[in-house]
């Protein structure tokens, strides 16, 4: 209880220093209003981050064509040699979901709605094809 009534009383404080406004829509204290982007820019930024995440994408996917028939033996009951799968697979897997979702929230602070959905639809893509190449790296061993 009392360390809830410390961090009101600091909240407090601050909106007396403050004087009510809000701390994270002004810059450095001046009270100039953040700008948010055009929606012109928002939209070009979009496109150009779409185009390259379908790019980023599409080279996951054709990475897990070739490692998925690099791993596929010959058909008939002919057993498999059992591979461990390194940590350092698992990150480069997921490395683009996660850069996905770093971005998506980035945008979103940058209050550019249309990028930030379009970088969340992507890291939704993202994390599925991350999701299936690693159920696939998992049954090679």
């Amino acid at each position: 209880m009392v360390w809830w009534e410390r961090t009101r009383n600091g909240i407090g404080g601050l909106r007396r220093r403050f004087g009510e406004r809000s701390v994270t829509d002004e810059d450095d204290g001046t009270g100039a209003q953040r700008q948010r982007p055009s929606r012109l820019t928002d939209a070009a930024v979009a496109l150009l981050l779409a185009v390259a995440d379908a790019a980023a994408l599409a080279g996951v996917a054709l990475f897990m064509f070739i490692v998925g028939m690099s791993h596929s033996g010959p058909p008939g009951p002919t057993p498999t040699e059992s591979e461990d799968v390194s940590p350092l697979q698992l990150a480069v897997v997921w490395f683009i979901p996660c850069a996905l979702a770093v971005s998506c929230y980035v945008h979103a602070r940058l209050r550019m709605p249309i990028t930030s959905v379009v970088q969340g639809l992507f890291c939704v893509i993202g994390t599925t094809l991350a999701i299936g190449e690693t159920n696939m790296l998992l049954s090679f061993t």
